[in-house]
């Protein structure tokens, strides 16, 4: 009985690499890609926690109606529908309008690109389970789920009156568990080395957070996913919108904290406007921080003094070097502001243990376990041909 359940289970777990496989050769060869909804933008059509199947075309194929995937430089990218398409691109290049099903309007500026990957279809609720699965952390436990599942399906076990052995025949095929396990391990080798390489797109994932006092308010927009899951040349953007609603005239003195770990060697630099940033832009920015590291000695930084009658929208831009930093860890970026008898503050981290760096393994580490899963399994194999099982 447990010899089948094992076959049932090798099995199964071959059935899953090599899906893992032909997922991987259709993005190769068909420009085939999946795309994880974390917002609600395109509700009720595609609701967040969907995941979505998208291909590559050339701008020319998509029409008025269909839902694209596009660019944007330095930021993840967005799926929305089209709602007009400019023929005034250069290049080969047109210009897409697009709105996303839920939202009221277009999004704020047209997009001019060549290509656009056009939604084939989605599924909702799988996001979740399919952006974890492409964790470093996760493909390595897998595999060495798959390695303790196979040694155990040929450890030796004693039997009470074991049957004489049958004439080794070198020319006979392995037996179906041997066969199965050696190509568990096979494809879990190659699985775990392409999943841990390849990317994995997203749609928009902007969140907007607000703090609020008696008298000061703080408004934070970032997109958490990316400030945590940065990588060395990378660089995200983080604006904080300072305004209070005080019954008196008065100052508010506005500063920033920087802690967690110094060997990302984070950089910020820093600059405001008297409103809100429209597209990372502004019209009359002022400097108000130059690339400096991010302090993480948990010391107040002063940054400006504003009246309560002003606003402040201050952009900082955190920027991971690409030499000089450790492969994981985490740092928060917090700013505070006093003022009218009233103090808030927000960060990078609101309680949520998230923040501004790496986390999690290096993608070298599931690589290795499924190397040597994979020398495992030959050995396995092996012993299994010489022993005729």
């Amino acid at each position: 009985m447990t010899s089948v359940a094992g076959d049932a289970l090798l099995t199964l777990a071959a059935i899953a690499g090599a899906a893992c496989i032909l997922l991987v050769v259709a993005a190769l060869l068909f420009d085939v890609g999946i795309v994880l909804f974390r917002t609600g933008s395109m509700s009720p059509t595609i609701p967040a926690g969907s995941a979505a199947l998208v291909r590559e075309v050339p701008v020319g194929e998509l029409h008025v109606g269909d839902v694209v995937t596009v660019d944007r430089p330095g930021r993840l990218p967005v799926t929305h529908r089209i709602v007009a398409i400019d023929d005034g691109g250069a290049g080969g290049a047109r210009r897409l309008t697009l709105r996303g099903d839920a939202n009221p309007v277009d999004d704020p500026q047209p997009y001019e690109v060549p290509t656009a990957r056009i939604v084939l279809a989605s599924v909702p609720g799988v996001a979740p389970v399919i952006g974890s699965m492409g964790h470093p952390a996760v493909i390595g436990g897998l595999t060495v789920g798959a390695t303790a599942l196979v040694v155990w399906a040929f450890w030796p076990r004693r039997r009470r009156e074991p049957p004489p052995p049958p004439p080794v025949d070198p020319r006979e095929p392995a037996s179906t568990t041997a066969t199965t396990a050696s190509l568990v391990i096979a494809l879990l080798a190659v699985a775990a080395a392409t999943v841990a390489q390849a990317p994995m797109s997203a749609s928009a994932a902007v969140e907007e957070s607000v703090v609020q006092g008696q008298v000061l308010r703080l408004t934070a927009i970032g997109d958490p996913e990316l400030m945590q899951r940065m990588t060395p040349g990378d660089t995200v953007a983080w604006e904080v919108g300072i305004s209070a609603d005080a019954p008196e005239p008065g100052t508010i003195d506005v500063g920033m904290i920087g802690s967690g770990d110094a060997g990302l060697g984070l950089v910020v630099e820093a600059s405001w406007c008297a409103v809100r940033w429209t597209g990372g832009a502004c019209d009359d920015p002022v400097p108000l921080l130059a690339p400096e590291p991010l302090p993480v000695d948990g010391v107040a930084q002063e940054l400006l003094t504003m009246t309560t009658a002003e606003q402040r929208w201050i952009r900082f831009l955190v920027t991971m070097p690409v030499s000089g930093s450790d492969a994981a860890g985490l740092a928060d970026l917090e700013v505070h502001a006093v003022g009218s008898g009233d103090e808030v503050r927000i960060g990078t981290a609101p309680g949520s243990g998230a923040g501004l760096g790496a986390t999690g393994l290096d993608a070298t580490v599931p690589i290795a376990a499924a190397a040597a899963s994979a020398c495992v399994g030959a050995l396995l194999l092996r012993r299994a041909r010489r022993l005729g099982r």
